[in-house]
């Protein structure tokens, strides 16, 4: 029976420090990111991207100038990159960026070809 309780004791610490581990991982990402798109169609070439936790899980949308949202998926965070993809008109975009301190550069990958992209964190 200590055995047992000593085995669920460990479960419980290595659970609560992977957690831990992973929002202290995401916490510098957390908040808004003004960013700017090269040559994007108008209105959609400056924005926020708004990153938050939703269940201990890493979540992110779009904000336009427009006050229109546009829903983030398939969000993956590896060390300091991250890919998401956008639905723009009917279109998906690849977005890849690469955080350096509390800037973010890359490329949004679309229909019309690849546009450079950059975002800073407010």
């Amino acid at each position: 029976m200590k055995k047992q309780f000593a085995m669920v004791l460990l479960a419980v610490f290595t659970l609560t420090a992977f957690v831990a581990s992973a929002e202290e991982k995401n916490k510098p990402l957390l908040g808004e990111w003004a960013y700017e798109v090269s040559d994007a169609p108008y209105g959609y070439e400056k924005g926020l991207l708004v990153f938050s936790e939703k269940d201990g899980q890493l979540a992110c949308k779009v904000k336009l100038e427009s006050s229109a949202e546009l829903q983030v998926n398939n969000l993956k965070v590896e060390k300091n990159k991250i890919t998401f993809s956008v639905m723009v008109e009917y279109n998906q975009v690849n977005i890849e960026l690469q955080r350096e301190g509390n800037k973010l550069t890359g490329k949004a990958d679309s229909p019309e070809g690849p546009k450079e992209m950059t975002a800073v964190k407010k």
